[in-house]
This record gives C-alpha cells, sequence and structure tokens, in this order.
C-alpha cells in the first residue's frame, strides 16, 4: 500500500474556439483546477475540476476549488492509502461537508495513480470494460439558427454522428424551429438531442416538445429547474420523447429522489460534479438497477477529465447513450500530448496504466493562472 506523500495544485484557463451560449451562462474561457498526487515511490497521478461558465451548479468556483483543497482536504488525505477511494471519500467527508468537484479532482487522481501502481486501466478498477470505444456528442449552442446549422453540418462532415442543441430562448417557438431546421439540415441519420438547461416551466417544456416530437430527438434534457421535482416528473408522464435528468441529478441523493418521483427516464453523469468517479460508478450501478439508461455529461474537460469519463462509460452498462467529453475540439488547446483518438464517431477508450494518456507539463504552466501551491506529508 503506498501513501500519498505530496501534492501540486494549479489553476488554467484555456479559450474555447467560440462562446458557448447555454441558458445558464456563456463560456468564453474554460478554467479548470488541476491537482497532482505523488505517492512514495514518486509514480504521481492527475485530476482536475473543470468550470465551464466560471462555477458550478452548487456554487463551487475554481477559487473556492483552491481554498478547500488547501485548507481542508490535502491536509487531511496527505499520509493516507491511494489505493482506498472508499477510505479517500470517507476522510474527505469527515473533513468538510459538500465540495463535490473538489473531492472529485482527488479521487480521480487516486484512480489514475493506483492504476499507474497497479499496471491497469481504470476501468478495471471500475469493474472491467464492457466496451472499447463511446460515441461523441457535439454541443451547439444558443446562437442564431443558421448559424447552429452551419456548425451542425461542419461537425458532421468531422465525423460526429451525434449532435446536441442547446435551447432556452425567450420565445419557446424559436426553439421549435431551431430543432426543425437542424433536423432537416443533418438527415434522419443523425441522432439529435435537445438540452433546455432548466430553462422552462412545465407548461412551456411540454408545449416545445409537442412541437419536436415527430423529429426522432433521442431526449430532451433538464427541461425545468434543478429543484423542481415535482415539474420534472410531470414533464417525463407527459412527454413523448424520453426526458434526461442533468443538473437536478448532481449525487447519489438526487439520483435516489428521481428514482423515487419517477422524475426522468434517462440520467446524466458526470466525472467530477457527484464527486468523483467512485459516485459516479455508483450512480451507474443504480441507473442499471433501475432500468434507466445513462451518458457521460461533459464540461470542456481538458484530456485528464475526459480520459476519466471515457473509462467510466467503459466499464458502465447502463451508460450506453455516448458521452460529451469534447473538450479537445472546443478549448483552443489542451494538455495532452496526443490527442484521444476518435474513429467512426467515436473515442476510442485508452488502454495504457491509469487514465491512459500523457500529459504536456509545459501546458500546464503556460496556462497556469495563479502560483502553484505544493503540498508535502509531514511524517
Amino acid at each position: 500500500m503506498l501513501k500519498i506523500v505530496e501534492a501540486e495544485v494549479y489553476s488554467t484557463k484555456i479559450a474555447v474556439e467560440r462562446p458557448h451560449e447555454m441558458a445558464i451562462g456563456t463560456t468564453h474561457h474554460q478554467e479548470n483546477v488541476i491537482l497532482k498526487l505523488y505517492v512514495e515511490d514518486g509514480t504521481f497521478g492527475f485530476g482536475e475540476a473543470p468550470h465551464m461558465v466560471g462555477h458550478s451548479q452548487l456554487g463551487e468556483t475554481p477559487q473556492t476549488v483552491r481554498v478547500i483543497l488547501r485548507d481542508k482536504i490535502l491536509p487531511a488525505i496527505l499520509g493516507c492509502n491511494v489505493e482506498g477511494p472508499e477510505h479517500l471519500m470517507k476522510v474527505m467527508d469527515q473533513a468538510v461537508p459538500g465540495n463535490p468537484r473538489a473531492k472529485g479532482a482527488v479521487i480521480m487522481a487516486a484512480y489514475d495513480l493506483t492504476g499507474k501502481v497497479l499496471g491497469v486501466p481504470v476501468h478495471a478498477l471500475l469493474g472491467g470494460q464492457v466496451r472499447d470505444r463511446i460515441p461523441l456528442s457535439w454541443s451547439l449552442p444558443i446562437v442564431k439558427i443558421d448559424t447552429a446549422v452551419e456548425e451542425g453540418l461542419r461537425m458532421v462532415e468531422r465525423g460526429f454522428r451525434i449532435l446536441k442543441v442547446k435551447v432556452g430562448r425567450p420565445d419557446p417557438a424559436e426553439d421549435v424551429e431551431m430543432v426543425t431546421a437542424l433536423r432537416q439540415a443533418v438527415g434522419s441519420e443523425i441522432s439529435l438531442r435537445v438540452d433546455a438547461n432548466q430553462a422552462y416551466d412545465t407548461k412551456t417544456a411540454l408545449s416545445v416538445i409537442r412541437g419536436i416530437e415527430s423529429l426522432n430527438i433521442d431526449y430532451f434534457e433538464q427541461p425545468v429547474h434543478l429543484q423542481d421535482l415535482e415539474g420534472m416528473s410531470e414533464v417525463t408522464y407527459y412527454s413523448s420523447i424520453p426526458i434526461m435528468a442533468d443538473e437536478s441529478a448532481k449525487s447519489l441523493t438526487d439520483m435516489t429522489r428521481i428514482v423515487k418521483f419517477r422524475a426522468a427516464d434517462y440520467v446524466s453523469i458526470y466525472v467530477i460534479g457527484t464527486g468523483g468517479l467512485l459516485n459516479s460508478k455508483k450512480m451507474a450501478i443504480l441507473a442499471e438497477t433501475y432500468l434507466m439508461r445513462a451518458y457521460v455529461g461533459g464540461a470542456l474537460e481538458s484530456i485528464i477529465g475526459a480520459s476519466a469519463g471515457l473509462h467510466l462509460a467503459a466499464s458502465s452498462s447502463a451508460i450506453d447513450l455516448g458521452c460529451e467529453m469534447y473538450g479537445q475540439y472546443m478549448l483552443k488547446d489542451d494538455f495532452g500530448l496526443q490527442p484521444l483518438v476518435m474513429e467512426e464517431g467515436a473515442l476510442i477508450v485508452p488502454t495504457a496504466p491509469g487514465l491512459g494518456f500523457e500529459l504536456d507539463e509545459s501546458k500546464l504552466e503556460k496556462y497556469r493562472q495563479d502560483s502553484m501551491e505544493r503540498f508535502t506529508w509531514e511524517q
């Protein structure tokens, strides 16, 4: 058993190729907190906490993540065995409640480290591989209809077979027009999804759904506010399109409430917002238990978080709707020495030990925003 003896924390900021506008905010720069953990023999692993619009839906920001890591979490886990994610979660929960993104970065780095120490890919630590490639979805922002259609066609030409369109305009009729125009442009062979990011009330959501129900939509994501499970349940009951919970499904507790109230047909599972891969895997098991389909939601992660998402999807039977880890195509730069491989619209799951990527650490310095902080275990 190897103990965690050192940690480094970086804050990074990378511009995106074009503004990514959603109902909850617009991303112009991707802000991530990168964590590097070391064990006694010098092996290290990486984790990250991404922030698309500068904050999470639970109030975390890059700044709060760094403070919580520095003052609460890292002092508690230095000296702990890296191979025990359940124990690490217990230690972190005892040190500070909440703060799932800070904890998720630790758990991600711990899995990367453990896989390297044992010489196995992370999906082997999450139950074993059930698929070796994960279909990739591309998200279209809230922009003019012609602009979104042009981008959608361009991404189909690049190999994407799944498109998700953001909705939530002041006039819902324009959302219906947007989805209709996109379906007409890309044809029937491309999978099409819709995401409102909580923009509607129940009545409006059902009206929009009726307007697009003939367009062969894979699912309609988070139509109403994350706390309105009654509204989610009503929309799910009356909708002819499967409803996916996203912002409403940020924890295991959220997941059980969604199941109890039948508030969604599908669920979006993230590798960081749940508190990390350990809880994400448990959510995937719950989804499978209750016959819910799932996908891995994306937050413009770098190759670090994107690789973690691929391992989660590769090891989980319920996650059969693809994934959204397209950061390497949206960010103006990434930290990997080589990009993740995409073939026929799907990302290939890494097979090397740990998360399975090689990092260009010079880019951590290039895109670093604040001073790197180093923490050492004092025995």
